[in-house]
C-alpha cells in the first residue's frame, strides 16, 4: 500500500492535477451543523429520529463543489485517471484518519469538561448542604434555648401557684379545725344534758312501760291462738282441695293414657291382609283400619330414600305436621336394607317399639312401622322367589302383638338334591353330600346369628325404655317435691304476714295509752325509792358542766 502511495505522489509531482474543491453529499434526512461551544467544528444530526453524532453518517460521498470535474479534458489518459483515483483514495484515507483522531480528542475533551462540571456541581451541593446543616443547627439551638426559657418560666409560675394554693389550703384547714372543735364542744354539752334528762325520764316511766308490755303480751298471745286456729283451718281446706284436684288430674291422665293405649293397640293389631301377588321389588304398604291405602316402591338405581313431610327433597312424602321435614331414611348395604330415624320430633316405632335416633335397624319383611304416631301403618315387603323354600324351619319374630309369616328372618335358598345321574362314580356322591352339609351348616349359622342380633337389639331397646321410664318417674317425683316445697314456703309467708298483721293490730295507736289495771303514776309525781335505778357513774371528762350550763333541753321521743 505504501508503494502505491509513493508512486501516486511521484506521478502527481511530475504531472500535478488542477486543484478542485470538494463537498460532502449526506444521505437523505441528515444535516451538518456547526457547534456552538466550539466554532469551526461540526456534527451531524437527523431531526426525524433525534439522532446526533460526530462522525459522518454511512453513505456520505465527496463530490466537487462545482462542475469542473465534469469539464475535464477527455484527452486525459487512463493512466493519469488511475493515478488520480489512487491519490484521491489515499487522501481520503488520510483525511478519515485525521477526522477520527480529531473526534477522539473532541470526545475526550467533552468528557473532561463533563467531569469537571460534575465536580463543580458536587462541590457546590456539598457546600450548600453544609450551610443548610449549619443554619438548621443554629435554628435548633435557638429553639431549644427558647423552650428552656419558656419551661423555666412556666415552672416558676407553677411553683408560685402551688405555694399560694398550699397557703390558702392551710388557712382553710385551720378555720375548719376551729369550727369542728366548737361544734364538738356544743354536741358534748347537748349530749350530757340529754343523758341526764333521759335517765330521770326513763326511771319515771318504767312502771307504765312494764304494765303496757304485760297487756300487749296477753293480747298478742290471744291473737296468736286465733291466728293459728284460722291458719290450720285454711290449710286443711287447701289440702283437701289440692287432693281433690290431684285425684281429678290423675283420673283424667289415666283415662287419656288408657284411650291412647287402646288406640295404639287398635292401630298395631289391625288385621293386615296377606299379599295376593308377590312383589318384585322391596316396598312399603300403607294400611289404615285394615284397608290398603297405597304402596311406596323402593326400587331403581337408588341406594337411599328419604321419608319426610316434603314435598321437596324427599322420596316418600307424608303431609302431616307430626312428620319432620326429613323424618327417616332407608339405605341399602349389599342385599340388606336398614331404616334410620334422623332425629325426628315425634320419633319412629317398629313393631310397637320406639326406635332410637341415628340408630339404623335392619328391615325384615313383614315388619310394621309408624312414623310420628300417625294412625297409618307401614308394612315392609321384600321380593320372594316362588321356587325357593326355606332351608330351615321358619323362626317366629319375637314381637308383641300379632305376628305373621313375613316377620321371619330371610334364610338362604335350599340346597336342591342333584338329579339322578346314570352310573355316577362313588367319589362324586360323597362330594355332593359334603357340599350339602356345609351349605346347611352355613345357613344354620346365619339363622342363629340373625336371631341373636334381633334379640340383642330388642333387649337394648327394652333397657333403654326402662331407663327412660325410671328417669321420667324420678323427674316427676322431683317436680312433686319442689311443688310441696313451694306450697310450704307460700304457707310460711302467709303465716308470717298474718303474724305481722296481728302484731300491728295489737300495737296501740300513737298517743293512745292502753287500758291498764291499776292507777298509772303521773309523770310529775315522784317515784318510790324501790323504783329508782342507781344512776351510772359519771365518766370523767374535760367538760366541767355546772348547774347553770344545762340550758333548755329538747324533747326526746323514747318510744
Amino acid at each position: 500500500m505504501s508503494s502505491v502511495i509513493d508512486f501516486v505522489s511521484e506521478s502527481l509531482k511530475k504531472n500535478p492535477l488542477p486543484r478542485q474543491a470538494f463537498q460532502e453529499e449526506l444521505p437523505s434526512g441528515w444535516k451538518r451543523i456547526e457547534s456552538r461551544t466550539k466554532p469551526g467544528t461540526y456534527y451531524y444530526a437527523h431531526p426525524a429520529t433525534n439522532r446526533t453524532q460526530v462522525q459522518p453518517p454511512s453513505g456520505t460521498k465527496q463530490v466537487p463543489a462545482n462542475g469542473e470535474g465534469q469539464k475535464t479534458s477527455k484527452a486525459r489518459t487512463a493512466k493519469e485517471e488511475e493515478a488520480q483515483k489512487q491519490a484521491q483514495l489515499a487522501a481520503d484515507k488520510e483525511q478519515e484518519r485525521k477526522r477520527k483522531h480529531k473526534e477522539v480528542e473532541e470526545e475526550a475533551e467533552a468528557e473532561e469538561e463533563l467531569v469537571e462540571e460534575e465536580k463543580r456541581r458536587i462541590k457546590a451541593a456539598r457546600k450548600a448542604k453544609e450551610l443548610e446543616l449549619k443554619r438548621k443547627a443554629q435554628e435548633a439551638a435557638r429553639l431549644e434555648k427558647e423552650r428552656k426559657e419558656r419551661e423555666a418560666k412556666l415552672e416558676k409560675e407553677r411553683l408560685q401557684r402551688e405555694a399560694e394554693e398550699l397557703k390558702r389550703k392551710q388557712e382553710l384547714e385551720a378555720l375548719a379545725e376551729e369550727r369542728r372543735k366548737k361544734e364538738a364542744e356544743a354536741r358534748a354539752k347537748e349530749h350530757e344534758a340529754q343523758r341526764r334528762k333521759a335517765m330521770v325520764f326513763e326511771q319515771h316511766s318504767i312502771l307504765q312501760r312494764k304494765l303496757a308490755e304485760d297487756a300487749r303480751k296477753r293480747q298478742a298471745e290471744e291473737e296468736e291462738e286465733r291466728r293459728k286456729k284460722a291458719l290450720e283451718e285454711k290449710a286443711q281446706e287447701k289440702e283437701q282441695k289440692e287432693q281433690k284436684v290431684q285425684k281429678t288430674n290423675e283420673a283424667e291422665e289415666a283415662e287419656r293414657k288408657a284411650k291412647a293405649a287402646k288406640m295404639d293397640a287398635k292401630i298395631w293389631n289391625q288385621r293386615i291382609p296377606d299379599m295376593v301377588d308377590p312383589v318384585s321389588t322391596a316396598c312399603f304398604e300403607v294400611f289404615k283400619l285394615g284397608k290398603h291405602l297405597r304402596t311406596h316402591v323402593l326400587g331403581g338405581d337408588k341406594s337411599r330414600w328419604i321419608i319426610g313431610r316434603g314435598p321437596a327433597g324427599v322420596d316418600i312424602a307424608i303431609g302431616n305436621p307430626r312428620i319432620s321435614r326429613k323424618h327417616a331414611e332407608i339405605t341399602t348395604q349389599g342385599p340388606l336394607m336398614f331404616l334410620n330415624d334422623l332425629g325426628s320430633t315425634y320419633g319412629t316405632a317398629m313393631n310397637k317399639e320406639k326406635l332410637e335416633a341415628k340408630s339404623p335397624v335392619e328391615l325384615v319383611t313383614g315388619a310394621r312401622f309408624r312414623f310420628g304416631g300417625l294412625p297409618e301403618l307401614y308394612v315392609y315387603r321384600e321380593p320372594v322367589e316362588e321356587e325357593e323354600e326355606p332351608s330351615s324351619p321358619p323362626v317366629e319374630a319375637e314381637v308383641t302383638g300379632t305376628a305373621y309369616a313375613e316377620d321371619a328372618p330371610d334364610l338362604p335358598p335350599p340346597v336342591q338334591a342333584a338329579p339322578e345321574a346314570p352310573a355316577a362314580p362313588e367319589i362324586d356322591a360323597e362330594a355332593a353330600a359334603e357340599a350339602s352339609a356345609a351349605a346347611k351348616a352355613v345357613a344354620d349359622a346365619e339363622d342363629e346369628a340373625r336371631i341373636k342380633r334381633i334379640q340383642q337389639k330388642r333387649q337394648e331397646r327394652k333397657a333403654a325404655e326402662a331407663a327412660e321410664k325410671a328417669q321420667a318417674a324420678a323427674k316427676k317425683e322431683e317436680e312433686r317435691r319442689k311443688k310441696q316445697e313451694r306450697n310450704q314456703k307460700k304457707r310460711a309467708a302467709k303465716e308470717a304476714k298474718a303474724a305481722k298483721k296481728a302484731a300491728r293490730a295489737a300495737k296501740p295507736a300513737k298517743g293512745v295509752e292502753p287500758e291498764l289495771t291499776g292507777e298509772a303514776t303521773p309523770p310529775d309525781a315522784p317515784l318510790p325509792d324501790s323504783c329508782m335505778a342507781t344512776p351510772p357513774e359519771e365518766e370523767p371528762d374535760d367538760l366541767n358542766l355546772g348547774d347553770g350550763e344545762i340550758g333548755v333541753m329538747k324533747p326526746v321521743d323514747f318510744f
